[in-house]
């Protein structure tokens, strides 16, 4: 199966790397600086659960889309807020039936694919990995096994999800096709907009924010502004969400802080207008009260780029 993964960070670079050990023919689209390193060496995958790490070759990587043709799918895999650009320049890896799925935070990279290159390529994906980039072509997987939830927007079932399925699943990546992927994709984002945001507003790791009383509510209260938000955009989510969400909450390293945090408190660009922007966007448009959400956006605000923006 030929696939084609957009970006080379820390998710597409893991992704590309397992996908070509296990068989599949990878091309990879990413920036400049990816490529001499990933041309000459390969990608190489480290672990911090003890596992063996590995280093495997690409059958390409370039610039453009057009040195690497039509693929049976593509794996989109940059941030949030790249998605439109990223897809404009992807025309050449786009043939009929072509299946793109997007792993970024958020629900919005579907509707941006359309836009972008035409109905009927993308999929909703849901993806759970931890992993950064230490370097060009050497990416850090800190251990378990990585997760993806994938299916048709409409839900049903067709054979390139299978495939693509079929593939990760050959990459040890456990895969599940799912007749409702916009309730998975909701359900992460409940998860990710609320830890995510609480934890950037209090600059506290899941350990604190999860054991004090008040932001342990917080974080549940905003996960239920989500919900009842979610019913408006076709998901179906409840309290028992709500529960298993919180669950995995309480699973993570004590340590944890969301991306979006960490690119907050570091002034840099993040994914804030993809996530708490997005909850509030939809809840002005649906009339859905969101005042956790709306008080997170607003102060947030503040760090988004920081250094990007111009002093009012």
């Amino acid at each position: 199966m030929k696939i084609g993964v957009i970006g080379a960070g820390g998710v597409g670079a893991y992704f590309a790397a397992a996908l070509a050990k296990s068989g599949s023919e990878v091309h990879l689209l990413a920036t400049e600086r990816h490529i001499a390193p990933i041309t000459a060496h390969g990608i190489t995958v480290t672990t911090g659960d003890g596992s063996p790490g590995f280093t495997t070759p690409l059958a390409s990587v370039s610039t453009t889309a057009e040195s690497i043709g039509t693929c049976d799918a593509v794996i989109l895999a940059c941030k949030a807020g790249q998605v439109s650009a990223a897809m404009s320049g992807a025309h050449a890896l786009i043939g009929p039936n072509t299946a793109v799925l997007p792993l970024q935070n958020g629900v919005t990279a579907s509707e941006r694919i359309t836009e972008a290159v035409g109905p009927g390529h993308a999929l909703g994906g849901v993806a759970m990995i931890i992993s950064y980039l230490q370097q060009p072509g050497t990416v850090h997987h800190v251990g378990g096994q990585p997760a993806i939830t994938l299916g048709e927007l409409d839900g049903t079932t067709t054979t390139r999800a299978a495939q693509l399925a079929n593939a990760l699943d050959a990459a040890g990546v456990a895969t599940t096709v799912s007749a409702d992927i916009i309730t998975d994709m909701w359900r992460k984002f409940m998860l990710i907009t609320s830890y995510g945001g609480v934890g950037a507003l209090c600059r506290e790791p899941v350990g604190r924010t999860r054991t004090n009383p008040q932001t342990r509510a917080l974080v549940e209260d905003a996960m239920r502004e989500v919900a009842a938000l979610a019913g408006h955009a076709g998901a179906r989510l409840g309290e028992s969400d709500v529960a298993r969400m919180m669950a995995q909450f309480d699973a993570f390293s004590p340590d944890s802080t969301a991306s979006m945090q960490r690119d907050l408190a570091a002034g840099r660009s993040s994914e804030l207008e993809e996530q708490n922007g997005t909850v509030v966007r939809l809840a002005q448009h649906h009339g859905v009260p969101v005042p956790i959400h709306h008080t997170i956006y607003r102060a947030m605000n503040l760090l988004d780029g920081a250094a990007l923006h111009p002093t009012a």
